[in-house]
């Protein structure tokens, strides 16, 4: 059997804590025994594993959590090394930008002969100055060498991280997260059930509310599209600056976070992703699955799965987000259009059984090139 670690930086909710549970809970436990090592949960972003307990081990570090510091990296790396120094798995799989630095150096320290990393996205667009960028690219081209493969999420992911050599076509792979299909409750009832008005066009905004993921260009697009209703799921260290936003239009309802999707897509009729940089988010899969339409920024790794025109529309800029949001809103026959055929190609592009025979397949492979 092969014993295969985990490491992520937090557990929130998001779109890699999800991949990870349907990965630990997918895969042939004849085959594979899997452990879960993290980072602690935070309240602003929530826990997905207490909505979607494992059946697998899991090992809370409270280092490993997302704020850095000199010496919580060092206390993190030692508690780490000796974890897995205890459990001598025979691959380390890291997902998350900090976890995957600590991660896979505290596997090297720890003798684990496969060391495997996920980029879930990536942080050269947006996230940092230029200098920060360069260390991190930097460093991650240092770590390039210490990992026997690397999994990217989305085709456009890969080819940004392999124009700077964080990554090489020789050892490296493009895989999709799987969609689940998702049956929406009857929009009345989870309308009634959230506190949105019943009789509108309701656009909806799923996702954490940081920075990079534009929660005050949603709030514009709300603004200046008084007859429909924008409801915001999510959370984050921008929540007090988007209720603060939010109170001032009568047309928004920020909600929290939750797991029932079927009640989340339920509510909407239209999904709106207005971030600068993505890799393939899971809440427009998501919302595909559901059969909803989609309008989005087209950035990184969107495009693989809004097709546009065809289940959704893309835009280049803010101007153009304002636009196709109107243009979507204003005529039902292609919302239902739109999220006909999002349904039928998310199935086909994001297969779970394809995920799961991915995972499988390079973790048998590289555990007998390793032995």
């Amino acid at each position: 059997m092969i014993h295969i670690v985990h490491v992520l930086t937090r557990t929130n909710v998001g779109g890699p804590s999800v991949m990870l549970v349907d990965l630990v809970e997918g895969l042939d436990r004849g085959k594979f025994r899997q452990t879960i090592i993290r980072g602690a949960a935070t309240d602003v972003e929530g826990d997905y594993l207490a909505t979607h307990p494992v059946t697998v081990d899991v090992i809370t570090l409270g280092g490993l959590r997302r704020s850095i510091g000199l010496v919580r990296e060092l206390q993190s790396f030692i508690q780490l090394t000796r974890t897995l120094r205890r459990l001598q798995p025979d691959i380390v799989h890291t997902h998350m930008a900090k976890a995957g630095v600590v991660g896979r150096l505290a596997a090297i320290f720890a003798r684990v002969p496969v060391r495997v990393h996920t980029f879930h996205g990536h942080l050269l667009h947006g996230y940092f100055s230029t200098p920060v960028t360069a260390v991190f690219t930097a460093i991650e081209r240092v770590l390039r060498r210490l990992t026997t493969f690397s999994l990217v999420i989305g085709a456009a992911t890969h080819r940004d991280l392999t124009a700077v050599d964080i990554v090489r076509e020789t050892n490296s792979a493009v895989v999709l997260p799987g969609a689940r299909h998702i049956t929406r409750l009857d929009s009345a009832t989870a309308r009634t059930q959230l506190g949105i008005p019943a009789d509108v066009v309701t656009v909806g905004f799923v996702g954490r509310f940081t920075a990079i993921k534009r929660p005050d260009r949603f709030l514009r697009l709300a603004a200046a599209t008084p007859g429909a209703q924008f409801v915001l799921f999510g959370n984050g260290p921008l929540r007090d600056a988007v209720l603060r936003q939010a109170r001032a239009l009568p047309n928004v309802t920020v909600l929290d976070f939750t797991s029932d999707l079927a009640l989340v897509f339920g509510a909407l009729d239209l999904v709106v992703l207005t971030s600068d940089n993505e890799g393939v988010p899971l809440s427009l899969i998501e919302a595909a699955a559901a059969g909803l339409p989609v309008v989005a920024m087209n950035v990184g790794g969107v495009g693989e799965i809004v097709e546009d025109g065809t289940t959704g529309l893309l835009a280049n800029d803010e101007a153009e987000l304002l636009e196709a949001v109107a243009r979507v809103v204003a005529d039902a026959t292609l919302r239902q259009s739109f999220g006909a055929q999002a349904s039928t190609t998310v199935a086909q592009r994001c297969s779970m059984s394809d995920y799961l025979a991915t995972h499988a397949d390079l973790y048998l492979r590289l555990t007998e090139h390793s032995r």
